[in-house]
């Protein structure tokens, strides 16, 4: 996890010098500096922002944007950046799934929250409706893409099919370019057989 971490740092500095990235690794949303949590050691977009911090690429003032498409509620990144209101958190997730924290879901900006069975036409229809909220001045862009959406994923709870998560990625990385954001794709969760060709698929879809 410290080489998913230091992956992420790496994809944020190659995203602001002007090359989107994807870190197969890291999205380790449920760590806060407080402590691990749900399989996550630390919380890399937070160590990242601290890095970037000290050497001068980012601003105290620069906007962040955050957004999680993992099933499970990013509770990390909400307590890491809970007093940041220079970090936009928008979270599409599974309301009846872990993590149940009442604080960090109320600090999430823009909040998707889903029932148990969604399937990709809803889940897909209320995340365009929530790019849309967006506003247009991100320094970065950190996008949380886990593959626990997908109907055979044993913990997610979602009805998602590969074919919609490579929709959603290509709807979140044809956003987030028209708005001329860098931007860094994280792995985050994803516990099913279909899980790594399917993020294969959502790469090829973006580069297409």
């Amino acid at each position: 996890m410290r080489w998913g971490v230091a992956g992420t740092l790496e994809a944020s500095k190659a995203a602001l010098a002007g090359k989107n990235c994807w870190n197969l690794a890291g999205g380790y949303r449920h760590a806060s500096q407080r402590s691990a949590e749900g399989f996550c050691l630390y919380n890399d977009i937070g160590i990242a922002h601290q890095e970037l911090l000290k050497t001068g690429l980012l601003k105290s003032d620069d906007n962040i944007l955050i957004i999680d498409v993992d099933a499970h509620h990013g509770n990390g990144n909400a307590l890491t950046f809970m007093e940041n209101k220079h970090v936009t958190l928008l979270d599409v997730y599974n309301v009846d799934n872990y993590p149940s924290t009442s604080a960090t879901r109320r600090r999430v900006d823009i909040p998707v929250p889903l029932r148990t069975g969604v399937g990709g036409s809803e889940y897909l229809s209320k995340y365009k409706d929530a790019l849309n909220r967006l506003g247009r001045d991100y320094r970065i862009a950190y996008v949380v893409a886990g593959t626990d959406v997908l109907d055979s994923d044993p913990i997610g709870g979602m009805l998602l099919k590969p074919d919609d998560v490579v929709v959603r990625e290509k709807l979140t990385f044809n956003k987030l370019k028209g708005m001329g954001v860098p931007t860094v794709f994280l792995g985050a969760g994803g516990y099913s057989k279909l899980s790594a060709s399917t993020i294969a698929a959502a790469i090829k879809g973006m580069m297409g």
